[in-house]
């Protein structure tokens, strides 16, 4: 057995120490371990293992996230989608209701944008609450999830989908790690 499938061992029991020299070593034996098979002394600490699998679990997603490549093109494909919901529900609007459409026409370009956010809030809050994907997701082949690798659930998609809408989110993902609206809601986009 090498170093790293003793240390599976180590980092999850209750007689582990760390030595600024040697890393995690034996508590009992102020050594680094050299069992075989199976350590006599080993005594697993709960709490350790749950953190451990929680850390595992959680670069695992990170291993699974997609490229800033993939979350562009989803970000072209929504839009587009937003675009045609926005004038389906224009159009139905201006069936219903003709007078409200024309006093929202002299709204200029503050209601503009607020009619495109409230547009946008439903098309990616309804989408990931009910799949998990936005219609650009499902055609990229990727999906939301919380941080531990699940289905984010109503309120992490609201937050997220709000987040959007932060100034300039979109130059968030610019740099290195997820972007404001991710790391906000605390969710990922991984390979679905």
């Amino acid at each position: 057995m090498n170093r790293q499938e003793q240390l599976q061992f180590c980092k999850i029991c209750k007689n582990q120490k760390f030595d600024m020299k040697q890393g995690i070593i034996c508590g009992l034996r102020n050594a680094i371990a050299d069992f075989e098979e199976t350590c006599p002394s080993f005594d697993e600490d709960v709490a350790l293992k749950e953190k451990a699998t929680a850390a595992a679990a959680t670069r695992a997603i990170y291993n699974n996230e997609v490229s800033k490549g993939k979350r562009f093109a989803n970000r072209l494909i929504d839009y587009i989608f937003i675009l045609v919901f926005g004038v389906v529900i224009g159009v139905l609007w201006a069936l219903v209701s003709p007078d409200t459409v024309s006093a929202l026409e002299q709204g200029g370009r503050l209601m503009d944008y607020v009619f495109g956010m409230i547009i946008g809030m439903i098309y990616y809050t309804l989408f990931e609450m009910i799949t998990g994907r936005t219609l650009g997701k499902l055609i990229t082949g990727t999906k939301v999830v919380d941080e531990e690798g699940n289905t984010p659930d109503a309120t992490r998609i609201l937050l997220r989908s709000l987040c959007r809408y932060i100034p300039f989110d979109a130059f968030s993902f610019l740099g290195d790690g997820p972007g404001w609206h991710d790391t906000l809601s605390k969710t990922r986009v991984v390979k679905a």
